[in-house]
């Protein structure tokens, strides 16, 4: 049996994953908001960064118990506190009278919990989730240390005073944003990286150098141990200093799942060397992923972890396949004596490489971020050889940069232009027509199919040395390429985002076509950037056909005119902006903003009255309400009342309708007898008591009643009254705070409802 090791690790990885889906998770939900006294251990501490207080300490604990002279404890006595399950928890401290604590002392503070926020959406980012991975429970807010002792982590404590030096010298050397880069990119110190950056890099996927990872371990472990050989340093010998400087290394910069990874590769490979066996990277990669997941099974979930393993395990599968014989010869990388020749095989070799890895890690990203940067293959193939500059360059400054200030600023001065060049290059890309591919997040099974293919195509080019046609190689790639970017999800569906107190409602056409029904909230900031576009982006949305505006409320239209200020958005675009039909004077300053904005911007404009229709193919908006030219002092009274109509399916929205807007409405609907035996009713005004009235229920009957507010919202919506006549017209009601998002679509025999949290 071929790497008995290497299969072995895998079925241990296996198991662990099994493991951890049916592991349960510890809730705090109790603990929300809640005055505590704590005792933990220091394990970490770092400076970040926040909006409204500037530069704060930030410590973590781990081995946490929640002490009995806690509020939470006096006030809960008979409640079982879940001191046992608490394993680590970050704690955000006062800067003022703030003592900072030693490494591995043991400290009592007292602090405010705050539980980490879940995702309310499809393709929004789960905080919860991501802290359960790292292991962290909650986090302490305005805490303030009330005690301190035990013996300190000398080494550790040492190294991360070295890493403060270190740091003070890059801050001394760059200006402020070059210096955010070089911490990230040499120390793993990424809570002062500078937003923009940190978001060009990631958009053009090359964020992977800002992670301590395989190119930092290898050229420093590497560069030492060779310097150590010349030296005359025994192998052996070498091979220990080089080990240990490299967990040092990984302890001053954080242990991330990536430098993990590429430390384990590091020490299995040079002991390898020093027991004169052969190294097998198939068998390290998977001992130090076995090792890993021992650690912590949800790794398994995390994108950091998979893009690390993915990559290098497509370097190690794919180029010789790629390349054909040539890959396969052992005088391949010499290439005879021709100076060209070899230029042309490095250049061959760093092609089949980043092809590789785009292949290897090609679901990851559909999977984590929904979109990939074509671009992003041609720019890796100048960033990744110009780290090398970078790094020696970062390297020399924090060694010299105190002492000799001229060669340290020569230095810098070299890694500023390389950095320029990487955002230059990276604007460039942006730039690109069609350079962002957007395809939304695919389903299991194809990703599945896909890497049993392109792992089918590695294991027969190895079988066959390379054999296999470039022609043969190239449809095998397409047919695996065809099936993971294959849409599945074009059907028609209504979806009901959870945006806090407010309003949002995509639509998607039997063609596939998007719309979209307000976008904003009045209790959550930024919703265009954290819950509307990676919804978007999530469903694969390239193109909105229309966006409506019910009315100018902040809570209906604070994100439309985020997008709309940040428009042309990166692989979306809109084909019209349709508002409300309205006396100029009754229109405010909000509305004329999105007014201006959109047409700035190239976006259509439409005004929509009552009677007037938009139609795609088997499906129609037909407006209710206002009439052309309505005038009104109230917003609510002018909300745009769109009846849906697709194939039987009927569907009411109503913004937030109410007053003399909705008794004007209700007469023209009544009527007009079209609005009746509802498939749906997207409830007005958050659920409000005033609106929706019983006769308008009678006659609507709707079987699905939406109901978009806030959680605890200070409004108390939705109004009980209200939830009381709903359920007298036999709805079924689904409301974002209790359900999150909610998506109805069209089945055989009716409609049905999937909600994000079940």
């Amino acid at each position: 049996m071929k790497r008995p090791l290497c299969l072995l690790c895998l079925f241990f990885a296996a198991v662990l994953i099994l493991c951890a889906r049916f592991a349960p998770v510890p809730g705090y939900d109790s603990l929300d908001g809640q005055q505590i006294v704590a005792e933990g251990k220091v394990y970490r501490k770092e400076y970040k960064e926040r909006a409204d207080s500037g530069e704060i300490p930030v410590v973590y604990l781990r081995s946490v118990h929640i002490l009995e002279d806690s509020e939470y404890s006096k006030r809960n006595p008979s409640e079982q506190n879940p001191t046992d399950e608490i394993k680590n928890i970050v704690c955000y401290m006062e800067k003022d009278g703030y003592r900072e604590p030693k490494l591995g002392t043991t400290v009592r503070l007292e602090g405010k919990v705050r539980c980490f926020s879940r995702a309310g959406n499809p393709g929004e980012f789960d905080m919860q989730q991501y802290y359960d991975v790292m292991k962290i429970s909650f986090r302490l807010e305005d805490v303030r240390i009330v005690a301190a002792g035990g013996e300190p982590w000398h080494v550790r404590e040492g190294l991360s005073g070295l890493k403060r030096y270190f740091a003070g010298v890059l801050e001394a050397v760059f200006p402020t944003k070059e210096a955010s880069i070089m911490k990230a990119m040499l120390l793993g110190e990424k809570s002062g990286l500078d937003a923009e950056t940190k978001e060009l890099y990631q958009q053009s996927s090359i964020i992977h150098i800002l992670s301590i990872s395989g190119l930092h371990i290898s050229m420093l472990g590497m560069g030492l141990y060779r310097c150590l050989r010349r030296i005359g340093v025994l192998q052996k010998g070498s091979t220990a200093i080089c080990i240990v400087f490299i967990l040092c290394y990984g302890m001053m910069t954080g242990m991330s799942m990536s430098s993990v990874r590429a430390i384990i590769m590091f020490a299995v490979r040079l002991l390898a060397n020093a027991l004169g066996r052969t190294y097998d990277m198939a068998t390290a990669l998977a001992l130090a992923a076995v090792l890993l997941l021992a650690e912590q099974p949800g790794y398994a979930s995390h994108s950091g972890f998979l893009f690390s393993f993915g990559a290098v395990a497509s370097l190690g599968l794919f180029p010789a396949v790629l390349q054909g014989k040539k890959g396969f010869a052992e005088d391949a990388r010499h290439d005879g004596g021709n100076r060209w020749r070899r230029i042309a095989w490095r250049i061959k070799q760093a092609a089949a490489a980043g092809i590789s890895v785009t292949l290897g890690t090609l679901p990851v990203h559909f999977w984590f971020y929904y979109q990939f940067p074509v671009y992003s293959i041609f720019l890796n193939l100048l960033v990744v050889p110009l780290m090398t500059v970078v790094m020696g360059g970062g390297l020399l400054c924090m060694l010299v940069g105190g002492w000799l200030p001229g060669i340290a600023g020569a230095a810098a001065w070299t890694c500023r232009a390389v950095l320029w060049i990487y955002e230059k290059s990276c604007g460039l890309g942006e730039r690109i027509p069609g350079g962002l591919f957007v395809r939304g997040r695919p389903e299991g099974w194809q990703i599945a199919l896909y890497l049993v293919l392109i792992t089918g195509l590695a294991a027969y080019g190895y079988r066959r040395r390379g054999e296999l046609p470039l022609f043969w190689k190239c449809q095998w790639i397409m047919a695996a390429l065809c099936i993971l970017l294959l849409r599945t999800g074009d059907g028609f569906q209504v979806t009901m985002l959870d945006v806090g107190q407010g309003d949002c409602i995509h639509i998607r056409s039997g063609d596939g076509k998007d719309y979209l029904i307000d976008g904003g909230s009045s209790t959550k900031k930024e919703i265009m950037k954290y819950q509307m576009l990676p919804y978007l982006k999530f469903m694969g949305v390239r193109h909105l056909q229309a966006v409506f505006v019910t009315h100018a409320d902040k809570d209906h239209c604070s994100g439309i005119i985020e997008l709309l200020e940040e428009y042309p958005v990166r692989g979306l675009t809109i084909g019209s902006l349709v508002l409300p039909s309205i006396d100029r004077e009754s229109a405010d300053e909000q509305y004329k903003r999105m007014e201006e904005l959109a047409m700035g911007k190239g976006i259509r404009v439409e005004y929509m009255g009552r009677g007037q229709q938009i139609e795609d193919g088997e499906m129609s908006f037909l407006c209710m309400h206002p009439f052309a030219g309505y005038a009104t002092e109230e917003k609510n009274e002018y909300s745009m009342v769109l009846l849906l109509d697709y194939k039987g399916f009927t569907g009411l929205f109503t913004g937030d309708i109410e007053g003399a807007g909705e008794e004007m409405a209700w007469e023209y609907m009544r009527k007009q007898k079209k609005v009746s035996d509802l498939t749906l009713l997207k409830v007005a005004h958050h659920g409000s008591a005033y609106s929706t009235r019983r006769e308008m229920l009678e006659l609507f009957s709707p079987k699905l009643a939406f109901i978009s507010c806030g959680a605890n919202n200070r409004y108390g919506h939705p109004h009980e009254e209200l939830l009381e006549r709903l359920g007298e017209a036999g709805s079924r009601i689904y409301s974002t705070p209790e359900h999150g998002a909610v998506t109805v679509y069209r089945r055989k025999g009716g409609a049905a409802v999937r909600c994000f949290r079940p």
